[in-house]
């Protein structure tokens, strides 16, 4: 997690410097100033956490400097010192939004205590905002035993550490979401905020005012200043879903960002710090869209640094019974209910079919199944998957004899059922007896009764 930045204005050398050293030996960052004008400079450019300000400076006061501040960014703490404290000139600094109101001479352990206690009710503060527009996802991206899935799980780990941009390639509903909240909440940011920003379906002003933020009066309808998701995000993750549906004006923008680390909200004139890390994610192929001129390289580029690439169903079957499995419990967890099983023909229709919506479509149609069928086990005909194309994966796509296409079908169902001819048996709809007549035709070896 990156330490905290404190700004420290003082104008008495050896109280600035004592604090200064105090809290850089405590692992925060510390910027000095001894005025008002030399303050907004940097907090203009600094992207401060904390504030901490004597009141009587050479060319105003700290209430001078708080209203402005303020309007930079509402939610950074302010601390005002003073050696001349009132209860009238305290209840000022609270009405203008000060934290606190301390009289010196203030112990360096105290101030410490105090700050630390800022930063955390900051985290708790942004924390709250972002639980209410997000839901955390319900399934570990890396359930099940694929090597397309293990692979995945091991390039993740080794991008935890870095702070390099990370680009997230699947199709719909493939958990790109989920593997971005895995990354933030293992990753060096976790006790920072994450926000998510849905690209796609955006008008450009929409999306800029989401992403940036506004003034009041930028637009018609803007009656209040907005943080955008970048000043929400600050010091967290920035998840950009869907980045390849960005309009083409906001991508420059973006850049801008990402390099320089510092942006303007719509009808500002003024920079803004911000220290993220972005996620992004699509299920569109950038690499075209750059070659179509839809896509600037040079962000392209920029989000891709590190990328990762989440496999769908219909690439690994030998997952989905696991995750169904993991889905079920879920499920039967929200509803009250005792745990619910697939039948061994309802395990093999899961593997069987394409899964096109991939993860959300197999949530989607095993929660329709329990809603639907009160049981303690589901069927095929619970699924509802008749009609729905299979798994290409498991269908020859070559010109073969039924006997090889029953030969084929046979095996997959007994690989599925663990050798098991009784349950295969079940599964294919025949007497065991048969099953067993059909294996000896077709010249297929078993183990198991």
């Amino acid at each position: 997690m990156p330490n905290p930045k404190i700004l420290i204005i003082e104008d008495d050398p050896a109280v600035r410097h004592g604090l200064t050293a105090f809290l850089r030996a405590n692992d925060m960052e510390v910027d000095e100033s001894d005025t008002c004008q030399k303050a907004t400079e940097l907090f203009r450019a600094g992207g401060y956490d904390v504030v901490v300000a004597d009141y009587s400076l050479p060319d105003g006061t700290s209430l001078d400097l708080l209203p402005q501040f303020k309007r930079l960014s509402e939610d950074t703490p302010f601390i005002i010192l003073t050696a001349h404290g009132s209860i009238d000139l305290a209840v000022r600094a609270i009405k203008e939004g000060a934290e606190q109101f301390l009289t010196k001479p203030v112990e360096s352990k105290t101030l410490l205590v105090l700050v630390r206690r800022l930063l955390q009710q900051q985290r708790l503060r942004k924390r709250q905002e972002v639980a209410a527009r997000e839901q955390p996802g319900p399934l570990n991206p890396f359930q099940g035993t694929s090597a397309q899935i293990q692979r995945l799980e091991s390039q993740a780990r080794l991008m935890l550490e870095w702070d390099s941009p990370v680009l997230i390639l699947g199709e719909t509903g493939a958990g790109k979401g989920v593997l971005a909240r895995w990354i933030h909440a293992n990753g060096p940011r976790r006790e920072e905020t994450f926000v998510n920003l849905n690209c796609a379906g955006l008008t450009r002003e929409l999306l800029e005012s989401e992403l940036f933020g506004h003034e009041r009066g930028a637009f018609t309808g803007a009656v209040n200043a907005k943080q955008g998701m970048l000043e929400v995000g600050h010091r967290g993750i920035v998840f950009l879903d869907e980045i390849g549906d960005m309009d083409p004006a906001i991508q420059p923008k973006l850049l801008k960002a990402l390099e320089e680390k510092t942006f303007r909200r719509l009808g500002d004139v003024r920079d803004r710090h911000v220290d993220i890390r972005l996620i992004a994610s699509t299920n569109r192929d950038l690499e075209e869209m750059v070659q179509a001129k839809t896509f600037r390289d040079d962000l392209y580029y920029r989000v891709s640094t590190l990328t990762l690439r989440i496999p769908p169903l219909r690439e690994r079957p030998e997952d989905i019974l696991q995750l169904g499995a993991t889905i079920l419990r879920g499920v039967c967890n929200r509803m009250g209910r005792s745990e619910v099983q697939l039948s061994p023909r309802a395990e093999a229709a899961l593997q069987e079919y394409a899964w096109p919506g991939n993860l959300r479509e197999l949530s989607n149609v095993l929660e329709r199944a329990m809603v639907l069928q009160k049981g303690d086990r589901l069927e095929v005909a619970d699924l509802g998957l008749d009609g729905r194309r299979p798994n290409p994966g498991l269908v020859e796509t070559e010109m073969v004899t039924l006997k090889e296409m029953e030969r084929l079908h046979i095996e997959r169902v007994l690989q599925r059922c663990h050798s098991n001819v009784t349950e295969a048996a079940q599964v294919l709809g025949m007497a065991r007896r048969t099953l067993y007549d059909r294996l000896k035709l077709l010249g297929i070896p078993t183990t198991k009764e």
